[in-house]
């Protein structure tokens, strides 16, 4: 009799140590297998947010620039006639916060520039005379009423400026190269569209709109007031980078700019775009590096469809954005270690008391008919769901691959939240209609097919979570799926992406990667998650 309390003592001392190291394990476990979902949830989300903040204000210009486009394809707009184009202009100039300038040029020479200096518009109609261009000032009080004029000549032809260009294709926005503005001497670049002009055989027309690089420097500015890792703007085309306070070209750019600039994040962002190219150019998805002995993440987006000019990026280390995870899952829950040892102690006693392992203590369970006939009883909720079919669709009678997905969804709901039962072959009256549209060979055939599809869609390591019964219900087939929570995230796999589904009500509803996130911390955080035992 001793000699059996012993061997019970050690093997209870053993399972309730080997509890623990499965505790601690399933923690490791857990994290290396959400902080892939976690980061690039996190740092695509923040980059989706950026670009579409930013992204429509240049969707605007491009919009000026096609109304533009129309009315001078129309005759409406005349180069010669400078009063006109200021009614028509100023209104533009004042209330595009990232314009600086307006400009209308055709292919004889001719230009009209409007920019704003200080409270005074000015006006600078141009005219090539021989080799030079004759240049014609004018400031404003209001488009009909000048102030002041005067004239210079200058080595200046509009038609060799990098944003005179005349697309092939109608009603195409163009975007210049980053170049250094006549006028100012400052970086930027400029959107244009051209048009031919109305009467046959009298040339061509280009319309554009200046846009210094420090007005996008100040949206930056702006988005980086809750600063998550480095914010920037690339130009692939032209090798250059933008960040809330500094610019410049990385290597492989080419052209200089007349005005000095800062490459205080060069480096980093240097890095992003070798990585970014090798990837082939990923637009969304994350990237990882290392850089200064750290492993990093970023992404990019196009900021605008059409031209591709410049993609909006967000770089961030890994250790930031996993923080919070790595706080959450690598505390151990000490509750259900203290639980455990005063549990296996008192087992523990009471196995040194009697000496062997007592009476059989466990209820046999319940058939699957009753239990079927319960959740029928109990309706469609948060812990049940009634579907018609398994593969069928009964409006059309054809076999469709999102019935199958709409159960499936159910299932992964309820692994991710606290369990519940599938009922197929039950409409949403709660009538049993059974599964006969859907054609099984037999039962076995059925059970295949079940389970084939959850393996697939789910994952076979969730098998042990998942029950399934066919229960004979007045003649019909009913399906019986009960599922038990799972303990950590599962996703529904629709070819090459995951989805994460929970129970609301009566409801399985698809959570974001961020709301995903939120939804495992906070379930973690309320030990409603634990590892696997």
């Amino acid at each position: 009799m001793g000699n059996i309390r012993k061997s019970i003592a050690a093997s209870v001392a053993i399972l309730l140590t080997g509890f623990c190291i499965v505790l601690i394990g399933m923690n490791v476990y857990q994290y290396f297998k959400l902080k892939s979902h976690f980061a690039t949830g996190v740092i695509s989300q923040v980059n989706k947010g950026k670009v579409d903040r930013i992204r429509p204000l240049f969707n605007q210009i491009s919009e000026k620039l096609l109304i533009i486009h129309d009315l001078g394809k129309n005759g409406a707009i005349k180069i010669q006639d400078i009063v006109s184009l200021n009614r028509n202009f100023f209104p533009l100039l004042k209330n595009q916060h990232l314009i600086s300038g307006v400009i209308l040029a055709d292919d004889r020479g001719y230009e009209y520039f409007l920019y704003r200096r200080k409270d005074v518009w000015v006006t600078r109609f141009s005219k090539i005379t021989g080799q030079r261009a004759r240049m014609v000032f004018q400031t404003w009080k209001k488009p009909d009423e000048p102030i002041k004029k005067w004239e210079k000549l200058a080595d200046y032809d509009p038609r060799k400026r990098p944003w005179f260009h005349r697309s092939s294709i109608e009603r195409q926005v163009y975007w210049s190269p980053i170049y250094s503005f006549f006028a100012t001497g400052k970086p930027g670049v400029t959107a244009s569209i051209s048009w031919t002009k109305p009467a046959p055989g009298s040339g061509f027309v280009v319309f554009a709109l200046d846009i210094p690089l420090e007005k996008i420097q100040d949206l930056l500015r702006l988005e980086n007031g809750k600063k998550q890792g480095l914010l920037f703007l690339l130009n692939p085309k032209d090798s250059f980078f933008i960040t809330s306070t500094q610019m410049g070209f990385l290597t492989g750019g080419n052209r200089k700019l007349d005005h000095p600039l800062e490459h205080g994040d060069k480096g980093l962002i240097q890095v992003v775009f070798d990585r970014w190219r090798g990837a082939g150019k990923p637009v969304g998805r994350f990237v990882g590096f290392s850089f200064n002995d750290q492993k990093w993440l970023a992404s990019l987006r196009p900021l605008s469809k059409d031209s591709g000019m410049f993609w909006v990026g967000i770089a961030a280390p890994e250790k930031i954005l996993l923080s919070d995870l790595r706080k959450a899952l690598f505390q151990v829950d000490v509750t259900d270690i203290v639980v455990a040892t005063v549990g296996g102690a008192l087992l523990l006693l009471v196995f040194w008391r009697m000496g062997g392992l007592g009476h059989k203590l466990e209820k046999e369970p319940e058939e699957p008919l009753v239990r079927l006939m319960r959740y029928l009883d109990e309706g469609e909720g948060s812990r049940v769901e009634f579907k018609s079919t398994v593969r069928t669709n009964l409006q059309t009678g054809k076999r469709g691959k999102e019935i199958a997905l709409a159960w499936l969804k159910a299932v992964v709901a309820f692994l991710n939240s606290s369990g519940g039962a599938l009922l197929i072959g039950v409409d949403d009256r709660g009538k049993i209609v059974g599964i006969g549209a859907d054609g099984f060979e037999n039962p076995d055939k059925c059970q295949l097919h079940l389970k084939n599809l959850i393996n697939q869609h789910i994952g076979a390591e969730f098998s042990s979570f998942i029950h399934i019964d066919l229960v004979q219900v007045d003649g019909e087939t009913v399906i019986l799926i009960e599922c038990r929570p799972a303990g950590q995230p599962v996703f529904l796999r629709i070819g090459k992406n995951e989805e994460f589904y929970v129970r609301s009500g009566p409801s399985s509803i698809r959570l974001s990667p961020s709301q995903m996130v939120s939804y495992v911390l906070q379930n973690r955080k309320r030990a409603g998650w634990k590892p696997f035992s």
